[in-house]
């Protein structure tokens, strides 16, 4: 004869207060967390946690010889790593793994690398422009470093749209216009001598030349440089002609004062000149210094710091008139630096 086993309803007690369902809730919150924080990798957190309050404070530098290298599968350059205890002391740097995380390239290893430097590498550049990302690790301590490989060939040279060749100008500091690829930046030469450096947007370009021009023929080129400094060629050249009118100044009554002057120090200048004249800057070791006309008496006048060196400087102007021509007015004066 079978005997039936006999259940026991065993009753269970809910809480009957408020704080008893908190506390509970709370409970299963907390058994909730802890399954989703092992999960999401949270004992390997807490292991580089506990590694980083246990193991001593170490430094890990990285030292590119430089971050950009041309795609030319011949470039090789050093990337030195620095490992430091607290003491600033160095240490040995076999440990430390160097990876490849994206790009191709050479690495090489230092047989012996520098006093100050626990380990050194070589990157080879490869024939493709890309981003190489290195990973440096030593125990818990992980570094990144991005070396960006670009195209060594030249730009595209710009062009320039305007002026065309042989216009006449009345003014020393004409505008030149032109296009050429973005993310590069305009030199614009006059007789073969940097004036001008100015910025691209939307593929065009213009500037007004920052040097001014004397009276005569001029040739203007422009070359365009990306911003890893490679150069363009040259466009083609161009020849403008400047044809501005005499400026009327007061030479007899221009005054520099004291003169001569001590080196480091400053002097005066006073220069008298015609009415139409809206700005007057002065230019002398070719730096400008703007003058001011005060009293509204078209004397233009300004304290101007002398050069540090000795030595006897010439004086030019640069004149803008009322209707904004500029006007060179070269080696009006002269100053003598003691």
């Amino acid at each position: 004869m079978s005997k039936t086993p006999i259940f026991h309803n065993v009753p269970v007690k809910l809480p009957q207060t408020s704080l008893g369902w908190s506390l509970l809730i709370a409970l299963l919150l907390v058994i909730v967390g802890t399954i989703s924080f092992i999960y999401a990798d949270g004992l390997t957190i807490l292991y580089r946690s506990w590694l980083s309050l246990t193991t001593p404070h170490i430094q890990l530098e990285i030292k590119p010889e430089s971050t950009i290298i041309p795609a030319d599968g011949n470039t090789q350059i050093y990337i030195d790593i620095q490992l430091k205890n607290p003491k600033d002391q160095l240490l040995d740097g076999t440990d430390i793994i160097v990876a490849i995380l994206s790009g191709q390239a050479d690495i090489t290893k230092a047989e012996k690398p520098p006093a100050d430097v626990s380990k050194r590498i070589f990157l080879r550049a490869p024939n493709q422009p890309q981003v190489i990302t290195l990973s440096f690790t030593y125990k818990h301590l992980i570094k990144n470093l991005a070396i960006d490989v670009f195209d060594p060939n030249p730009p595209a040279p710009p062009t320039i749209t305007a002026p065309t060749n042989g216009t006449n100008f009345t003014t020393a500091t004409p505008t030149i216009t032109g296009a050429a690829a973005n993310d590069n930046k305009i030199e614009i030469y006059a007789d073969g001598v940097l004036n001008t450096t100015t910025g691209i947007t939307n593929g065009s370009w213009s500037a007004s030349l920052q040097t001014p021009l004397k009276s005569g023929k001029h040739k203007i080129f422009v070359v365009t440089i990306n911003k890893y400094n490679v150069r363009s060629i040259a466009s083609p050249t161009i020849t403008i002609d400047v044809q501005t009118p005499n400026p009327e100044i007061d030479l007899l009554n221009l005054r520099i004062k004291p003169n001569p002057t001590k080196a480091g120090t400053t002097f005066q200048i006073f220069v008298p000149i015609s009415s139409n004249t809206k700005a007057v800057q002065l230019l002398m070791d070719n730096n400008q210094y703007p003058l001011q006309d005060t009293n509204s008496s078209s004397i233009f006048s300004g304290v101007i710091p002398a050069p540090k060196n000795p030595g006897l400087y010439r004086l030019s102007l640069i004149i803008t008139t009322d209707s904004g021509e500029n006007i060179l007015a070269e080696k009006v004066a002269s100053i003598q630096v003691n």
